[in-house]
């Protein structure tokens, strides 16, 4: 039975997807997938086009490895209601560029979000 090509391309990137940050090389993911190369160099090609992977060439053992890794923005979605973030005083905040940890102002000393927070807080 043959694979269609979106399974096949499910497999490979479920595949490099278990590697994680160590990656795959190539050659052992078309070996052990027991694929066709030609078939499998074409999903990478369209999994790297997609943004799924992406492909490093990398020395191992004195030896250059091409290895493929999933692309970490694939890993996490998050889903942001902005009806909440429009009131933070934050956005609107002269002082925006400055602050931060060690700058002239930080959240942490910011009496504007302090008392946004604490109206915040109070109130839900």
């Amino acid at each position: 039975m043959e694979l269609s090509s979106s399974s096949y391309e499910e497999l490979i990137y479920q595949k490099i997807k278990e590697a994680g940050d160590k990656g795959i090389p190539q050659r052992d993911l078309i070996k052990n997938l027991g694929l066709d190369a030609r078939v499998a160099n074409t999903v990478i090609k369209k999994l790297i086009e997609q943004k799924k992977i992406k492909k490093k060439s990398i020395k191992e053992n004195g030896k250059n490895v091409i290895k493929l890794f999933p692309n970490e923005e694939e890993r996490i979605v998050i889903y942001v209601k902005l009806e909440n973030i429009v009131e933070v005083p934050c956005f609107t905040c002269k002082n925006l560029s400055k602050c931060g940890n060690g700058g002239i102002t930080t959240p942490s000393s910011c009496s504007i979000l302090s008392k946004y927070i604490l109206t915040s807080v109070s109130a839900g």
